[in-house]
């Protein structure tokens, strides 16, 4: 069993890692505590980030800790992701400045639905899921919800990266590594996106190619050991 001492330090790491894609007060992190959820408390900075910066939520959002730390305002979509898919215990939502430049703008579908190179793929899945603007608390939560629901039921797995329109970006794992490298393949994506496009059209891999990198029992193993 995860210890709180543990699990904190994990956060922080966590924290720490994706920093570089939130400034000042943005972006939040959580983790599974049994039933409860630690979070980020709401207006501090990843960067700098310690124990005495985090809050404790039930898995219903509900603050059952406080100790002067308000959670995050989105602590509420953090604890609807863990309660919902036990196999996650890592949650990291940030504010990527190239990938931003694409959700704030009308290609940012199709950064979801095609896939540019194979670490891609196997980063940040086959597509992402995409969540339509909403004001950052319980509409955004509603959003959240509906938008991964519909990607479970068509794609049989949580989303790899998912994709907050006008927002942001959220990804869940079972251990940090894999929290950081989403967060950090989705960047470098949008970067070459970008750069792909200002070149002309982008030569985008074909949906047999996607699928082939996807079912790779080799890219599996690659996928585990990040983990």
């Amino acid at each position: 069993m995860t210890t709180t001492i543990s699990r904190v330090d994990e956060l922080l790491d966590l924290a720490h890692k994706v920093s570089g894609f939130a400034i000042c007060g943005e972006g939040n992190v959580s983790a599974r505590i049994e039933t409860s959820v630690l979070i980020k408390g709401s207006g501090t900075s990843l960067d700098t980030l310690s124990a005495k910066d985090l809050a404790m939520c039930s898995t219903w959002g509900k603050e059952v800790s406080i100790d002067g730390v308000k959670p995050s305002i989105e602590a509420s979509f953090h604890a609807w992701i863990l309660r919902t898919f036990p196999d996650l215990q890592f949650v990291a939502h940030t504010h990527p400045t190239n990938t931003l430049k694409i959700l704030c703008s009308k290609n940012i579908y199709e950064f979801a639905e095609l896939r540019m190179f194979p670490d891609q793929i196997v980063r940040n899945g086959p597509v992402s899921c995409v969540v339509p603007y909403a004001t950052p608390g319980k509409d955004l939560m509603r959003r959240i919800i509906d938008s991964v629901e519909d990607y479970v039921e068509l794609h049989k797995e949580f989303p790899k990266l998912i994709l907050l329109q006008n927002h942001g970006i959220i990804v869940a794992s079972s251990s940090v590594k894999e929290c950081v490298s989403s967060t950090l393949m989705c960047e470098k994506s949008a970067e070459i996106y970008l750069g792909a496009k200002s070149s002309g059209k982008i030569n985008f891999l074909s949906d047999d190619d996607v699928d082939e990198v996807h079912t790779c029992p080799n890219e599996k193993y690659r996928r585990d050991m990040n983990r």
